[in-house]
């Protein structure tokens, strides 16, 4: 008997389990869906496209202040070089550690400008980010979207054109601003 109740309970368990899930399934066929490249919308929005203008300016500047403590410790190396013969054996020591200062200083100086173009990076996706956020909101409530995915490769295996709103997504950007 014990065995008997305990087999209808499964199956009633079972039995619920086979309807709650097949209505999700059915609730899941009528749900909106959209993807967006978020890659895309972040290069080419406005604050996306001054970002990567303040980057590209910010990593010539850098290039350019490298190049010139680069030439300093080659300058500093060719005196070593043409210096080895004719030069006392203090004054060779000298020219040394300066070309090593430089080395250390130029190490120091990239080190430093990445760790701020890092931020100057991280600090400008944030407040893309934060622009963003509006914006897919709005997209969701005015086109009754259930779940907007990122079109990731490994994460959104197919999806057609008729549901990224990529571009829609740059539009509204650009209007609101």
């Amino acid at each position: 008997m014990f065995k008997l109740n305990l087999l209808k309970s499964r199956f009633l368990i079972s039995t619920i389990l086979i309807f709650s899930w097949s209505s999700c399934i059915l609730a899941h066929d009528e749900a909106k869906i959209a993807v967006v490249d978020l890659d895309y919308v972040v290069a080419n929005s406005p604050d996306g496209m001054a970002l990567q203008a303040k980057l590209a300016d910010f990593q010539k500047t850098i290039q350019a202040d490298a190049e010139k403590k680069q030439n300093q410790a080659q300058d500093l190396r060719k005196r070593l070089a043409e210096g080895a013969n004719s030069l006392s054996e203090s004054q060779l020591n000298e020219l040394q550690k300066q070309f090593e200062d430089v080395q250390v200083e130029l190490r120091r100086f990239v080190d430093d400008k990445q760790r701020e173009g890092q931020k100057m990076q991280s600090d400008g996706l944030r407040k893309i980010e934060m622009n963003l956020e509006p914006v897919f909101e709005k997209i969701k409530n005015d086109n009754n979207y259930d779940l907007i995915l990122n079109r990731v490769p490994g994460v959104v295996v197919m999806a057609s054109d008729k549901v990224d709103i990529s571009k829609k997504v740059i539009e509204i950007l650009k209007s609101m601003q």
